[in-house]
C-alpha cells in the first residue's frame, strides 16, 4: 500500500489493493495487518465496533430523549459514516457548506440541513440543480434581511421552493438574528417571496460560555421556543410540521431535554445536531461528554446499559524514527496527519514489529512539539523504546485529523484492515 499526498492537495492518499486482485473493494477480514507492517505509516484507522457502538449510543440517546438526529456530517466528510448515521435511524445529516452538501447528495443523502446561509450565486445554482430531484429534502439558515431578499430574487423565476430556518443568535457569537423584538422585519422580508418556505427555527448553543453557562443556554432555548409560540400565532411557518433544531456536541442532552419539557400544546419537530459522537476522542469532546453524564440521567443510564459510554474510535500509528538523545523520541507523525488544535496528540500504545500484542504505552511519555512530519515525545531515558518501534496515538478534535486524509482504514480488533472509507473534505 502506498501514501502519498496528492500534488492539488495536503490531504494524505493512501492507495489500498487486495493482495493478488487489486482491487479495494475486495479487501476483507484477511485485509492488511497492522502489527505486520503491511502498511505505510503513518496511518489513520478507525475501529469498527467503536463506531457502530458510537452510532448506536447517541440513536439510543435521541431516541429515549424523543428528539430526532441530524448529526453534522463536517466531521468526518465521509458518505460512508453518514450511511452508517442513516441507518441507525438518523433523520437527516447536517452539512457546513455547499461543497459538502452537493457530495453528500451525490453519495446518495437525500435529506440535508446546511447549518448555515445559502449564499453566492454559484452555490445557488448548485442547490437549484439538487432541487430539481423531488426527494431531495434541503433546509439552509438565513439570519439577515440581505440574505431573504438575495434568496427571493434567486429563486423567483423557478419552479423550487426553498425551505428556509431562521437562525437565532446570542451576542458575541456567530451568526444569527439577535433582537427577537424586531424579527417580524425578518419574517416579513422572506414572505414576500412566494417561493421561499418558512420551515423553522435553527440555533448553535455551543459559543455561550462561562461558569452559569447551562442556565444561560437553558433561557437562551425559553427564549426559542416562546418566539415559537409567537411565531406560530402569527402563521409565519408555511408549513405543519415546524422543525426547531439545535445542539453541537457539547451540550446536546440540555438543548434536547429543554426542547422537550413543558412543550403541551406546542407542536414541533426538535432536532440535534451532534457531529463528533461517531469518532470521539481523548481530548476536548471526551471532557465534553463527560460532563454530559455527570449532568444527564439518561446518558448515564445508557452508558450503564451499553457497558460504556462513547469511546474514541480514531487512532494514528506511526514510527518511531530515532532517539537522538536520553529522554527524546523523534516520532514521524506530524502536522500533515493529525490534529494539533486543541492539544497534542496521546501516545496510547506501543508495538515493538514481532511481538505478538501492542502494549499501553508508558504514562510518562508525553508530545511536547509537532512540526510537519515530526513530532517530538519525551521519555525516560531508561525506557525500552528504540527506532523502528510504532506508536499508537489518539488525537483531540477529531475533524482536524480526518480532514488530513482523503481515505480511512477501517480495523477490527486484531488490528487488520477491512475496508478503507473515502473522505470529502
Amino acid at each position: 500500500m502506498q501514501h502519498k499526498n496528492n500534488s492539488q492537495s495536503h490531504h494524505h492518499t493512501s492507495f489500498c489493493f487486495e493482495k493478488g486482485s487489486g482491487d479495494n473493494q475486495q479487501l476483507g477480514i484477511h485485509g492488511w495487518d497492522l502489527l505486520a507492517e503491511e502498511v505505510s505509516f503513518p496511518i489513520a484507522v478507525l475501529n469498527e465496533n467503536d463506531i457502530a457502538k458510537n452510532a448506536k449510543w447517541m440513536q439510543r440517546f435521541s431516541e429515549q430523549a424523543n428528539v430526532l438526529l441530524a448529526p453534522h456530517g463536517k466531521t468526518s466528510m465521509a458518505p460512508e459514516l453518514f450511511k452508517l448515521q442513516l441507518d441507525s435511524g438518523c433523520w437527516g445529516m447536517s452539512l457546513a457548506t455547499i461543497p459538502q452538501v452537493v457530495n453528500a447528495y451525490h453519495q446518495g443523502i437525500k435529506r440535508v440541513i446546511l447549518a448555515n446561509q445559502l449564499i453566492g450565486k454559484f452555490h445557488g445554482q448548485q442547490v437549484l440543480e439538487l432541487l430539481a430531484d423531488k426527494n431531495f429534502e434541503f433546509y439552509c439558515f438565513v439570519d439577515s434581511m440581505e440574505n431573504a431578499h438575495w434568496l427571493g430574487e434567486f429563486f423567483a423565476n423557478t419552479n423550487t421552493k426553498l425551505n428556509i430556518l431562521l437562525e437565532i443568535g446570542v451576542q458575541g457569537g456567530r451568526c444569527g438574528w439577535r433582537d427577537l423584538t424586531n424579527i417580524e422585519h425578518l419574517v416579513a422580508a422572506i414572505n414576500r417571496y412566494p417561493h421561499l418556505n418558512i420551515a423553522g427555527i435553527s440555533f448553535y448553543e455551543g459559543v455561550i460560555h462561562g461558569d452559569n453557562a447551562e442556565t444561560k443556554i437553558v433561557e437562551f432555548i425559553d427564549e426559542i421556543k416562546q418566539l415559537f409560540v409567537h411565531l406560530k400565532g402569527t402563521n409565519a411557518f408555511h408549513q405543519d410540521e415546524v422543525i426547531i433544531t439545535g445542539a453541537g456536541s457539547a451540550w446536546y442532552d440540555v438543548v434536547a431535554k429543554q426542547l422537550t419539557s413543558d412543550t403541551k400544546n406546542l407542536n414541533f419537530t426538535p432536532i440535534i445536531r451532534p457531529g463528533c459522537y461517531l469518532i470521539h476522542d481523548t481530548g476536548i469532546y471526551q471532557d465534553a461528554q463527560n460532563t454530559v453524564v455527570q449532568r444527564s440521567q439518561l446518558a448515564c443510564d445508557i452508558s450503564d446499559e451499553m457497558g460504556s459510554g462513547l469511546t474514541s474510535s480514531l487512532t494514528v500509528w506511526a514510527y518511531v524514527y530515532s532517539i537522538p538523545e536520553p529522554g527524546l523520541a523523534i516520532i514521524g507523525l506530524g502536522k500533515r496527519d493529525a490534529a494539533f488544535d486543541a492539544g497534542l496528540p496521546t501516545p496510547e500504545l506501543h508495538y515493538r514489529p514481532g511481538n505478538k500484542t501492542p502494549q499501553k504505552s508508558n504514562a510518562n511519555w508525553q508530545v511536547t512539539k509537532i512540526m510537519d512530519q515530526h513530532c517530538m515525545m519525551t521519555i525516560d531515558a531508561s525506557d525500552d523504546i528504540k527506532p523502528g518501534d510504532i506508536i499508537s496515538f489518539s488525537t483531540s478534535h477529531p475533524c482536524l485529523t480526518l480532514d488530513k486524509w482523503r481515505k480511512i482504514s477501517i480495523i477490527n480488533d486484531d488490528y487488520k484492515v477491512i475496508k478503507q472509507i473515502a473522505t470529502y473534505f
